[in-house]
């Protein structure tokens, strides 16, 4: 519904004709019946007289449903092919989302993922933390907060510098379990499936990334033992079709030696 038409509305709503609406505004009516016919538009200065006289909000008067864009925001984020072999058609893809619905805090956390994930040569480092601060600023969701911490963190301390790093990683709380876990635990049928496999994931990703900072910490001996029980992980994980593909993915990272790019 456009605004003029939601002016209708609201209007017949409230019974009242557009020449009593025009007297309250101190307009003519002419006025309110090119705004009701889609013939001309009320100045911005309007809107906020217009919800008192209606005892409305502003985004019920602009018809705004927040659930609406959420939606449209996750299936764009959805088609988006992020955690591809493409982040920079990701970022592209994404930016042009961001033109439709600016400052969205999910779209903005999604293009700050995609842009670590190019900044191997730390070129992007100021603009990664200049968009982090923006989110922070502005977002009220923490599971978009914390990850945007755990960004500014990891770029700080591949810049070389520790303390901010320090400084960020300080205000992540320390969890002792997953929201995937305990939704897991208190859902039922499909939405206790997919959670349960979400924490699955994780556990699994988190556990060679751990093995991994062990591995960097070794000597040689014991370096070679924890090869050894990386390769039998990588070959029990990948005997279940499910874990098989998150298993393929570690292993190849762990044989190039790039697994800790996950935290860079």
């Amino acid at each position: 519904m456009n605004i003029g038409a939601k002016i209708r509305f609201l209007r017949k709503e409230k019974r009242v004709t557009q020449e009593e609406l025009a007297e309250y505004l101190h307009i003519s009516p002419q006025a309110i019946s090119k705004w009701e016919t889609g013939s001309s538009c009320p100045d911005i200065d309007f809107l906020p007289k217009l919800a008192i006289f209606f005892g409305t909000s502003l985004d019920n008067l602009l018809d705004f449903n927040q659930s609406q864009v959420d939606a449209a925001v996750e299936a764009l984020v959805a088609e988006s092919g992020r955690g591809g072999k493409d982040p920079a058609a990701s970022e592209a893809f994404l930016r042009k989302a961001l033109e439709k619905y600016p400052n969205n805090d999910l779209l903005l956390t999604c293009i700050l993922e995609d842009m670590q994930e190019q900044n191997a040569d730390r070129s992007r480092s100021a603009e990664i933390i200049e968009i982090g601060e923006r989110i922070l600023s502005c977002s009220k969701d923490d599971e978009l907060r914390i990850n945007v911490l755990r960004i500014l963190a990891e770029t700080y301390h591949a810049m070389g510098e520790q303390a901010m790093a320090e400084f960020y990683l300080a205000k992540i709380p320390g969890l002792h379990f997953l929201y995937y876990e305990i939704a897991a635990a208190i859902k039922r049928g499909g939405e206790r499936i997919e959670n349960a496999r979400k924490t699955e994931d994780l556990c699994i990703d988190k556990l060679i990334c751990a093995l991994w900072m062990r591995r960097e910490e070794a000597d040689g001996p014991k370096r070679a033992e924890i090869d050894r029980q990386a390769r039998e992980m990588f070959a029990f994980f990948k005997s279940y079709p499910h874990y098989a593909h998150i298993a393929e993915i570690m292993e190849g990272l762990w044989n190039e030696g790039t697994i800790m790019k996950i935290y860079q």
